[in-house]
């Protein structure tokens, strides 16, 4: 299970939400093998115990393409050869909804699953009495395991183009299923789009980077967006509009694609799929979308940067960060709880709890090791051998540092303070891998070694 989805163990009730462009193929009409992968997914999900929501996209699309054979059957040749006027949307929408829910309750009860359909517009939602009802019914419906299918009423919809609602409400399916996953209190909104999540850039575009974590404080001004899908009506735009109003109310949300046939699954099983949307993201470490390269290079520099200071600098720096760890120790001491209960609730030996823990006196022990480590002579520039090769050519072996160190450790936290103060002294870059055991107590310990370093 990947570190950032851990919260899916937790995930009682999903809203998923289908667009058009994974319900409707090329030609416009329904997907038939996508949908039938979408219901078996569901179908595994309610077994499992989870209440599904589904909110479904493509009536208009879907209907467009049956009124358009039903226009040419109807129409003479002469007719054919005139310019064809475009169908009207509401229209393509009252006769699409009701074979694509047609097609919906087919594949549930191949599945003996039952499914239910549920229309709203805009103006149901201003209504208090409606929203009301429609989580009564709703809660209704799940504890029966029925399927609620959701859609916007397409066809009596007062809203026109550009489908923009001044009022707030939503303004396509992706701000309606966020909408409904806050009234209905899900724990996961899903989104399936036609592409693998959020790209960097137009997803045609090679230099364009997946999203695993969208975090809107360093994303939102450097994502640039394609067209959206040829047919639907928000595009990529809207789904990250639908979903950071979602996650910042609190719950998280999952942009993947609908055409692979276990995403859904896999998004429920904790793997990295699709792009997440969390309102502590922010909180998260960015590193964990950096490259190995990307944070060697960076190591490099810092060695280069601590070369560059002179010995009374660096003592400087671990002499602050000693003061600053027994400053800080009850916020240590505080974190550190945090990894200890959670191992011995996950069930960890004895001999690892007892590692992981700092006990008493330990961060005054560490501070003292420290003090002694900045008073040690100089070790950068030493000659440890000196050789008269020729007359007036002295060869020297001279002590320097080795440029950039990579250390794996148990979940010891003593043992990050320990090596990188070492690291410090000695000139050194560092890349460190700790155990995930420690993770809280690892973080706030390099925040305070690394605050001194960077002041610099």
């Amino acid at each position: 299970m990947d570190p950032s989805r851990v919260f899916v163990k937790d995930v009682k009730r999903v809203v998923v939400k289908v667009g058009t462009a994974v319900v409707t193929r090329g030609d416009g009409r329904l997907a038939v093998g996508r949908l039938g992968a979408l219901c078996e997914q569901l179908k595994e999900l309610n077994t499992n115990g989870h209440e599904v929501i589904l909110v479904t996209s493509g009536a208009v699309s879907a209907g467009r393409q049956r009124l358009r054979f039903r226009k040419m059957v109807n129409s003479s040749f002469a007719e054919l050869q005139k310019p064809q006027s475009e169908l009207d949307g509401k229209a393509c929408a009252a006769v699409g909804q009701n074979g694509l829910m047609a097609l919906y309750d087919t594949l549930f009860s191949q599945l003996d699953l039952t499914s239910a359909q549920l229309l709203v517009t805009d103006n149901d939602f201003r209504d208090p009495h409606f929203r009301s009802q429609l989580t009564e019914t709703v809660n209704q419906l799940l504890d029966l395991k029925v399927v609620p299918v959701l859609n916007e009423n397409d066809a009596v919809s007062t809203r026109k183009a550009p489908y923009e609602d001044s009022s707030g409400i939503f303004w396509d399916n992706d701000s309606l299923a966020a909408l409904l996953a806050l009234e209905l209190k899900a724990d996961l909104l899903i989104l399936l789009s036609d592409v693998d999540g959020l790209y960097s850039g137009p997803p045609s575009d090679p230099r364009s980077k997946l999203i695993s974590t969208y975090i809107k404080e360093k994303h939102q001004g450097e994502i640039t967006f394609g067209d959206k899908s040829r047919v639907g009506r928000g595009g990529m735009t809207a789904k990250v509009k639908a979903a950071v109003y979602a996650a910042y109310a609190g719950i998280p949300v999952i942009i993947a694609s609908g055409k692979a046939t276990d995403n859904i699954i896999k998004v429920l099983n904790g793997q990295r799929v699709g792009t997440l949307f969390h309102k502590d993201a922010h909180l998260w470490i960015s590193a964990k979308e950096t490259g190995a390269r990307e944070m060697a290079v960076a190591a490099r520099e810092c060695s280069r940067k601590l070369q560059a200071l002179n010995s009374q600098e660096r003592k400087k720096i671990l002499l602050d960060i000693a003061d600053a760890l027994e400053t800080n120790e009850s916020l240590i001491k505080s974190e550190n709880n945090i990894d200890v209960v959670a191992a011995e609730l996950s069930g960890y030996d004895r001999s690892l709890v007892a590692r992981l823990a700092l006990k008493p006196g330990k961060i005054s022990s560490l501070a003292k090791s420290i003090r002694v480590l900045a008073d040690m002579e100089e070790p950068i520039g030493q000659i440890l051998k000196r050789t008269e090769v020729a007359d007036g050519l002295i060869l020297e072996k001279t002590s320097c540092p080795l440029g950039v160190l990579l250390i794996v450790f148990e979940s010891r936290p003593d043992a990050l303070v320990q090596i990188a103060s070492l690291a410090i002294r000695s000139g050194n870059g560092l890349l460190l891998k700790g155990g995930k055991e420690a993770k809280h107590s690892n973080a706030i310990l390099h925040k305070v070694e690394t605050f001194f370093f960077f002041s610099f």
